[in-house]
């Protein structure tokens, strides 16, 4: 692999010493992930209206590695920039202490909404898709109703992507009729958004595309690829050991044989009419 940079080389050499510490550990998808810490105060920060730094629980020498891609992190100090990391996503922080051969390693999730990256089939209604809030699935948005904001400043509006102003649902069938094509791609446009939440209600926000296909012998490779990779590089929180140890596991060996993680934005939403 041919390293283009300080950075990159920095962040694959980091990535390579854990992951040979790692060798000694069973291979079975059953066995916890080991030496998990609480590297911060909390688990998951919130976008504000002012500058929020999140710093590690202990001062330490050593160096910082996150996983996947988007979070905004010092690797000297450990430091997290909250306002600049993409929100909606949980990260793999890994801590190799200087002169150490083993990583510590925590969780955290920077609050705010994702959608799955998945085909949606209209054929088989469906033809919602929904937020997911904090990176957990099961957990519904805080507040429901008025308090919460969507499309603040209708950028999916005019890109004939329909969403709820409230709840965050996005219309599929009816943003895929609206441009007016049978197979395509609506722009990718900037979703902004307001929750009532430990943020306090600022601006938060991802970007927004939409792919759709007469049928799923109508995707390209490249977004079948790009779909399996997501299936991968996107941690899930509210998940069992069992569960976390595994989608670590893969995404850890991804990382590993490709020697890059790929972003895990904007989320692949894929539409196919049946």
């Amino acid at each position: 692999m041919l390293v283009k940079n300080y950075k990159s080389a920095f962040f694959y050499l980091s990535l390579m010493l854990f992951l040979g510490a790692c060798k000694k550990q069973s291979s079975s998808i059953e066995t916890p992930v080991d030496n998990i810490q609480k590297i911060y105060a909390d688990s998951v920060f919130y976008m504000q209206n002012t500058d929020v730094v999140a710093k590690p629980i202990k001062a330490s020498s050593g160096s910082y590695v996150s996983l996947p891609e988007g979070l905004k992190i010092d690797k000297k100090t450990g430091y997290i920039d909250v306002n600049q990391s993409e929100s909606g996503l949980r990260y793999l922080v890994l801590f190799t202490p200087d002169g150490a051969t083993e990583s510590v390693k925590g969780y955290v999730t920077i609050s705010g909404i994702n959608y799955a990256d998945k085909i949606f089939n209209l054929s088989q209604g469906d033809s919602i898709a929904e937020p997911i809030y904090n990176a957990n699935a099961k957990l519904a948005l805080p507040n429901p109703g008025k308090s919460n904001l969507f499309d603040e400043t209708g950028g999916c509006k005019k890109a004939g992507i329909v969403i709820n102003a409230e709840n965050g649902r996005i219309n599929l069938a009816q943003s895929v009729r609206n441009q007016a094509i049978d197979t395509g791609a609506t722009e990718q446009v900037k979703l902004t958004y307001r929750i009532n939440d430990g943020s306090n209600k600022a601006v938060n926000g991802l970007n927004v595309k939409i792919y759709f296909y007469r049928n799923s012998k109508e995707i390209p490779k490249y977004l079948t690829d790009l779909l399996a990779t997501r299936q991968t590089t996107v941690l899930a929180a509210g998940t069992n050991t069992q569960t976390t140890s595994l989608s670590t596991q893969n995404l850890l060996s991804f990382a590993s044989r490709t020697g890059s993680i790929a972003r895990p934005r904007p989320p692949c939403i894929i539409v196919v009419g049946n």
